[in-house]
């Protein structure tokens, strides 16, 4: 009677779910949906010119390569290739699709398939810690909903980092695995991604050495990474400077209120210049944080800083703060954010958030299987404690038939009861719905590229006069006109700065006169379009709805 009981309550508080509809099929179905949403919005926003330059930063690169310029860029004037920016061998995985369908659409459907594919290890591991499979699709549609995962799929691409996260969250699975070879071959290539995702891979180095793992899966991350760091910033990236250019290295003192563009490029790299605030090169500048530390934590305590963490924990429900080991992952992303006085360094819609996505949300993973423990290990000893209280007496019975005919139940009531599990799976529901509803107020990207397009009116006048540039001429530009100029050998930023070809070394000029880029420079008294206007050496080619196309007279 009273097993009858149970298998009644058993069945009141399953969750019934379709036979056909197993978790590798909704999550193949999930996987499908946001890569269908993230190609379409992205192909949309490409198609109304809703990109600025910093895709021509990510398309040229791939683009140079498959001509023979490795790796081209044309706007700074001290490098030619992206090598002398950063230590960046991310594009290269987008190199051979880009040559069988060489079109700005093929970076967008690679990097929206690439960051999709990712939620494959999250539902591995998830699976795993979870024990439950269907806690692995739970913590896949967690990742691809996250608004920062959101934002990164609608960036520029073809992002260089997007295929670190993936060989980020694959190594950290094959940790668990205990998969020594592929572990440290994954970091290895999540490491040329970029540069700073070398200091994620020290990261994962300490981790494994607070789980007490073999000293390989520790020691040779942590060595290799912060080797290589060093080695990418301080020789490899000077390499690859002008021959015109030369960088003097500099010694400065610490001063926080320090701007970068007045050194910028300066001598070691460009990545070390965005913290000459701290010191010259790194060790100066960790020198500088070590010995003025309440200066440093006050600088990265500022309130909008403190927002940046709240939203980029917040989008995942604060769930890694239970974990704070697998955290541990995120640290150095979010260190070298908090020491910047970049502000693009501290929003959750910038690339540079994109190496921290695996550590967040593995740590997310960890949290929610902490928090299932703690609440099935309080169910438990609530329910035992319930059983000891009523049977007590029998326990003192003399042929001990305490143990004969309540052993089978006592082993029911200490395992995890019906009601906790539905409350488990109700709560994984609850978690995915409040992180696609966080969504809505920080302006889903997929959304908001189909909501506030370019008018089609003034898309067709940008159409018209892109028309008007020869292909191989040197043109300077406005954010969001220059990434349709490509591909050509020589695409100029307008505004730019002492770093940046100047509009003058052009032969074309269209601009935006709505570009926000140049409002701000005619704020500070630096009317760009209005001085190309007046300059007798350059003459008006086409010009409507506040757009100009100027082209330089002939000598």
């Amino acid at each position: 009677m009273l097993r009858e009981q149970a298998l009644q309550r058993n069945k009141a508080t399953a969750v019934t779910i379709p036979t056909w509809l197993t978790p590798r099929r909704a999550l193949a179905a999930l996987m499908t949906l946001v890569s269908l949403a993230l190609i379409g919005a992205g192909s949309y926003k490409y198609s109304y010119w809703g990109h600025g330059f910093d895709m021509v930063d990510f398309h040229m690169p791939i683009w140079g390569t498959t001509i023979g310029k490795f790796l081209l860029v044309s706007r700074y004037n001290f490098t030619d290739t992206f090598m002398g920016l950063d230590v960046a061998l991310g594009f290269l995985p987008a190199v051979p699709f880009y040559a069988l369908a060489p079109s700005a659409y093929t970076l967008v459907v690679l990097q929206a398939l690439l960051l999709v594919s990712a939620a494959i290890p999250v539902y591995l591991i998830a699976r795993d810690r979870l024990g439950g499979a269907w806690a692995g699709v739970a913590f896949a549609a967690l990742y691809l909903l996250y608004p920062t995962t959101q934002f990164m799929g609608m960036a520029a691409p073809f992002q260089p980092r997007v295929p670190g996260l993936a060989c980020l969250l694959w190594a950290f699975w094959c940790l668990e695995q205990r998969r020594l070879g592929p572990y440290l071959l994954l970091l290895g290539l999540a490491m040329l991604a970029r540069t700073d995702a070398a200091l994620v891979v020290v990261a994962f180095g300490m981790y494994a050495a607070l789980r007490r793992l073999p000293w390989a899966y520790s020691l040779v991350p942590f060595v290799v990474g912060l080797a290589y760091f060093y080695v990418a910033i301080t020789y490899i990236t000077p390499l690859f400077y002008s021959p015109s250019f030369q960088p003097q290295r500099v010694d400065l003192p610490f001063d926080l209120s320090r701007d970068y563009n007045d050194l910028w490029p300066c001598g070691v790299s460009p990545q070390a210049c965005y913290y000459m605030h701290l010191g010259g090169g790194i060790p100066n500048i960790v020198k500088n944080i070590l010995t003025h530390p309440v200066e440093v934590l006050f600088f990265v305590l500022q309130p909008a800083k403190l927002l940046y963490l709240a939203l980029m924990l917040g989008g995942l429900l604060f769930l890694p703060l239970f974990a704070p080991r697998e955290l541990l992952l995120a640290a150095p992303i979010f260190a070298i954010n908090l020491l910047s006085n970049r502000v693009y360094q501290y929003v959750i819609t910038e690339q540079y958030q994109i190496l921290a996505i695996p550590g967040l949300t593995i740590a997310a993973i960890y949290g929610a299987a902490w928090l299932w423990e703690l609440a099935q290990d309080r169910a438990r000893s609530a329910r035992v404690a319930s059983f000891m209280a009523k049977h007590m007496w029998s326990a003192s019975l003399p042929d001990g038939s305490f143990y004969r005919s309540e052993n089978s139940r006592f082993d029911e009531v200490s395992s995890a009861s019906p009601k906790l599990r539905t409350l488990g799976a109700v709560a994984l529901v609850a978690m995915v719905a409040l992180v696609a509803l966080i969504n809505v107020p920080l302006k889903n990207p997929v959304v908001s590229a189909i909501r506030y397009p370019e008018r089609p009116a003034r898309v067709a006048i940008m159409e018209r006069m892109r028309a008007e540039i020869p292909p191989d001429a040197k043109v300077a530009a406005t954010s969001f006109l220059a990434p349709h100029l490509l591909p050509r050998l020589e695409l100029y930023y307008i505004p730019g700065g002492k770093m940046h070809h100047q509009p003058d070394e052009a032969d074309y000029a269209f601009l935006d006169a709505r570009a926000a880029g140049l409002q701000a420079e005619a704020a500070k008294g630096n009317d760009i379009l209005a001085r190309l206007l007046a300059d007798p050496s350059w003459e008006v080619v086409d010009r409507e709805d506040d757009l100009y196309l100027l082209r330089k007279k002939a000598p």
